[in-house]
């Protein structure tokens, strides 16, 4: 690219980022390299990476250049209804049953029967995620793959807003830690023993009805990122 704009480096590098192309946690080039890539001064290379900083999608290492941030830990609002994936990961379902809501569930669906699905994220051998959801019913008469152990193609959500025409949001989350349980231990393949872990909490909602919310708890060592995408 013989000459560009702030803007043509900014939305290269996060299409590269976003395709996998760019890994997590690998260095971009040098400010030179940029320069001579996309035909801008050095002034406007710095506003470039400024940009990536401030999306999440990139970060300094003090004398040692910036780097790609991951995005796996959290990835909320639309971009989280369009898919929970990146390239190289794959979902790995463990179960759909139906089930009597957790009191918090009910706090937001109210009580009775809904839909709990549980599933694991890996990239390779390793677990990067696991995550549990909790659907209305009514739901399901959209969606019924709801009921069946395999995954929705993309979301659950996304498939409920082209079905429905009644666009999904994912209208708060929270975050929070705990000491790990029996299903989060036997889902992240943790030992035995006592292990402290953050967990997510995303209310799903269309117009001003909750349908579903769900929970995620990334393996240790994997950050949680709040920041909205």
């Amino acid at each position: 690219m013989s000459s560009g704009t702030v803007a043509d480096m900014v939305d290269d590098l996060r299409q590269r980022i976003d395709s996998g192309a760019l890994e997590p946690d690998e260095k971009l080039p040098s400010t030179r390299v940029l320069m001579e890539t996309y035909g801008l001064s050095d002034n406007a290379v710095y506003r470039a990476i400024a940009l990536l900083k401030a999306e999440g999608y990139a970060y300094s290492r003090q004398g040692k250049g910036v780097f790609v941030r991951s995005r796996r830990a959290l990835i909320t609002g639309a971009r989280r209804i369009r898919g929970i994936t990146h390239p190289g990961e794959r979902i790995e379902w463990r179960y759909s049953t139906r089930t009597e809501a957790p009191a918090w569930v009910a706090e937001h669906l109210g009580a009775g029967e809904c839909v709990e699905r549980a599933r694991t994220v890996r990239r390779g051998d390793e677990i990067k995620e696991a995550s549990r959801s909790w659907v209305h019913l009514d739901v399901v008469g959209v969606v019924p793959e709801l009921d069946e152990a395999r995954p929705c193609n993309p979301t659950w959500q996304a498939v409920y807003t082209e079905r429905s025409g009644n666009p999904v949001k994912a209208v708060s989350v929270i975050a929070d830690a705990r000491i790990a349980t029996d299903d989060d231990r036997e889902a992240l393949g943790l030992p035995a023993g006592t292990h402290p872990v953050l967990f997510t909490r995303t209310v799903y909602a269309t117009g001003d009805r909750v349908i579903g919310v769900g929970e995620s708890v990334p393996a240790p060592g994997n950050p949680v990122d709040l920041t909205e995408h």
